[in-house]
């Protein structure tokens, strides 16, 4: 239980400074109003979502193996991570190093 606890507070972590970045990138790309910047926006915003809600669902109903959960989490966390950082080279925005908060 502490293990699944321990991953999610610090993949929790993580989220809140993508998230951060994500706000940064979506600000900019409105100023850019380009078809393609707001299509790319709307998929980092559910893939922000999808990630809330499996951290929602280890933290609330512990399933005893989680590492199929784990696995999902992290791909999406990766996917994330790498797509907003494309996004914000592209606008010109600096991102925080998430990986330094965990």
């Amino acid at each position: 239980m502490s293990d699944v606890k321990d991953y999610c507070e610090k993949t929790y972590k993580r989220l809140v400074g993508l998230k951060a970045g994500l706000y940064d990138v979506m600000t900019k790309a409105e100023s850019v109003s380009d078809a393609v910047h707001s299509e790319a926006v709307g998929k980092l915003q559910s893939l922000v979502d999808g990630i809330e809600a499996g951290l929602d669902e280890l933290t609330n109903q512990c399933p005893s193996d989680w590492s199929p959960n784990k696995k999902e989490l992290d791909d999406r966390m990766d996917q994330l991570a790498e797509t907003l950082s494309k996004m914000a080279d592209k606008v010109g925005v600096a991102l925080p190093d998430t990986t330094a908060w965990v």
